[in-house]
């Protein structure tokens, strides 16, 4: 809930029909709100956050959208979906755009809740395109440390400082960062104490709402099915296959990983059933925040079929799944309760395996074999075994 207070530090003007936020200067904070907005921002919204304009695009769709407000460049779309009152933003893609864009939203709008609506590359060979994936859990499958004995372990996990409302019940838990400085101790606190702040934490993997999951899974009917020549990408094939939502664990990563066997070894750590690039980002957010969340997933493509790839079909697969969840928004009293393993789906590769986060992982790493680059001058420049004689033990 926004104080009083802090939204008197807003200034807001309107030009050509968009609400332009700022934050304003100590000698322009008494600047009043126009009063048609006296009551706009404490009405309780649900937020969507959708990477890219492919992705946002059926969700305006599917907006009444009743007022546009521009927040540091991004646009922020104010209406309903169903009934509900909403707010829909387009992040742009990778993790720090999503986190920023999430982190705006919960600052200026009174969120009883947020969706991440989007595309998804297939991780698992159980998921075809045309279905749909929902957190359950996600992962950063980037926090990787490798050592030199050839192995690759989890690397610190992400690091927040949590308060009593963070949605971090059944988080998983990697360690705890230690006591920070003060002004007092500063000069002389070296690496400082051993004693650990349990407020600072390091996850390994953030859960989602349940109820929210729940809701998602229920609502399998309105994807209707997929042709399996999209599944497959091949046009000769003909039928079809109902399309379905799984519970699942989303791996988030600035990465877009298509060969078997290096997906093989990147879910060796993190078992993942969709890979994406902005869910850690916003879901770091809202955790932290307090806010109910759900990652909501259409699959795009599959390195098991990879002559294949339809992300129009699996941004309107998540919308779909976007629009029946807020149709049906549970009572705020259940929001809360985030998932657990227990929970995930049967067809999930973390419930096949029977884990989330993995200790260790060897691996065989070898040499890079060539690089292309362009050069100043719009060349194309080959080099063999690059920068080879830079790695060998003196």
């Amino acid at each position: 809930m926004k104080s009083l207070s802090w939204m008197a530090l807003l200034l807001v003007t309107v030009s050509f029909g968009i609400t332009t936020i700022a934050a304003s200067s100590p000698s322009s904070a008494a600047t009043p709100t126009p009063q048609k907005e006296s009551n706009f921002w404490q009405v309780p919204r649900i937020g969507i956050i959708s990477p890219m304009a492919m992705e946002q695009a059926p969700i305006l769709a599917a907006m009444k959208v009743q007022d546009t407000i521009r927040k540091d460049g991004y646009i922020f779309y104010v209406g309903t979906i169903a009934g509900q009152p909403v707010v829909d933003v387009r992040s742009g893609e990778k993790e720090y755009a999503a986190e920023l864009a999430m982190t705006l939203m919960a600052l200026t709008f009174h969120l009883k809740g947020a969706l991440l609506a989007g595309t998804a590359g297939a991780r698992n060979p159980s998921i075809h395109v045309g279905d749909v994936v929902v957190s359950g859990f996600v992962v950063d499958k980037s926090s990787l440390h490798y050592h030199n004995h050839g192995d690759a372990t989890p690397y610190t996990g992400l690091e927040m400082l949590t308060t009593p409302h963070s949605l971090d019940s059944h988080a998983i838990v990697g360690g705890y960062g230690i006591v920070g400085p003060n002004p007092q101790n500063a000069a002389n606190f070296g690496y400082g104490s051993s004693h650990l702040s349990t407020e600072y934490v390091y996850f390994e993997a953030l859960s989602g709402s349940q109820a929210l999951a729940t809701l998602a899974l229920s609502s399998q009917a309105v994807l209707g099915t997929t042709p399996v020549s999209d599944i497959t990408g091949n046009p000769k094939q003909s039928g079809s296959q109902p399309a379905k939502v799984i519970e699942g664990v989303i791996g988030s990563a600035n990465q877009w990983t298509e060969p078997l066997s290096w997906m093989a070894a990147q879910n060796a750590l993190y078992p993942s059933d969709a890979g994406e690039n902005e869910g850690m980002g916003f879901a770091y957010v809202t955790t932290q925040m307090g806010i109910p969340w759900l990652i909501v997933r259409g699959i795009s493509d599959s390195p098991w079929y990879p002559s294949t790839y339809h992300g129009v079909l699996a941004a309107d697969r998540a919308a779909k799944i976007v629009e029946s969840v807020i149709a049906h928004w549970p009572k705020s009293s259940v929001l809360r309760n985030t998932a657990t393993f227990s929970n995930l789906s049967p067809e999930s590769n973390a419930k096949k395996w029977g884990y989330i986060v993995g200790n260790k992982a060897f691996y065989q790493v070898g040499p890079v074999t060539q690089i292309v680059y362009t050069n100043s001058h719009g060349q194309t420049v080959t080099i063999n075994s690059p920068n080879e004689s830079e790695y060998i033990m003196p």
